[in-house]
């Protein structure tokens, strides 16, 4: 019986990381304007490959990456790609909340010397999981300026998670969702294990009122392009009332 049980965690080890193996890799797309990048990254969750949504932002002074890539063995070949394409190095790592999609592991970039921010509720996430905390503390509200380009980390109050954050870029026009943010293809909430669903809607009316009706806004998973991330996400939250 313990012959077989040791067989079972063999095999089921090698599946893991057979799959894992499968995962594709990120991918760059458009950017918006000249300066701001849309990057996806590849995950499993229940048996489906999902796409996470994230940016990074080119500045004089190097490149501001918002969240991590899904895969950890992907973080310095997108490092060493930005590199590669901008001739710049990462200078600076801001998670949107405390989830394996958006901090990821941020000792790889701790050890490396980069900055990394992440409010004090995601670090407080972090360390209860056992993993590694920001090494500078985000400050919400504040208009962050760097190398020419500048953007707002905001949270508007709870919804996917206690921690999730914004991440306005007014010269573009755009707002970084994350995953407070579900795309208009996205056919259910997804993970809500540590979701305020009752919050969640007044936190995207926050979302409505406070940006611009023409703002392109990213959902956190799937298909970004369109408008009506929003107004979709808002529909299934009604939805889970009922």
């Amino acid at each position: 019986m313990k012959k077989n049980v040791r067989v079972f965690t063999v095999l089921f080890l090698c599946l893991i990381h057979f799959f894992n193996a499968q995962v594709r890799d990120f991918e760059i797309e458009q950017p918006f304007g000249k300066q701001l990048y849309l990057y996806k990254s590849f995950g499993v969750f229940e048996g489906k490959e999902y796409s996470a949504n994230a940016v990074y932002l080119v500045t004089k002074k190097g490149v501001v990456l918002f969240d991590v890539p899904w895969q950890k063995t992907q973080y310095q070949s997108l490092m060493d790609t930005i590199k590669k394409r901008h001739n710049l190095p990462v200078i600076a790592v801001f998670a949107t909340h405390s989830h394996g999609d958006r901090a990821g592991d941020l000792s790889f970039y701790n050890k490396k010397g980069i900055p990394t921010y992440a409010t004090a509720k995601t670090n407080e996430f972090l360390k209860k999981e056992g993993k590694a905390t920001s090494s500078k503390l985000t400050k919400v509200g504040k208009k962050y300026k760097i190398g020419g380009e500048e953007f707002v980390v905001d949270f508007l109050g709870e919804g996917h998670t206690a921690d999730n954050v914004v991440v306005w870029f007014p010269k573009y026009n755009v707002l970084d969702g994350g995953c407070l943010v579900k795309s208009s293809t996205a056919v259910d909430l997804g993970y809500t294990g540590e979701a305020n669903v009752e919050q969640w809607p007044a936190t995207m009316k926050k979302l409505q009122a406070k940006y611009p009706s023409t703002a392109k806004v990213i959902p956190g998973h799937d298909e970004w392009k369109g408008n009506d991330h929003v107004k979709h996400t808002l529909e299934l939250l009604d939805q889970q009332k009922k």
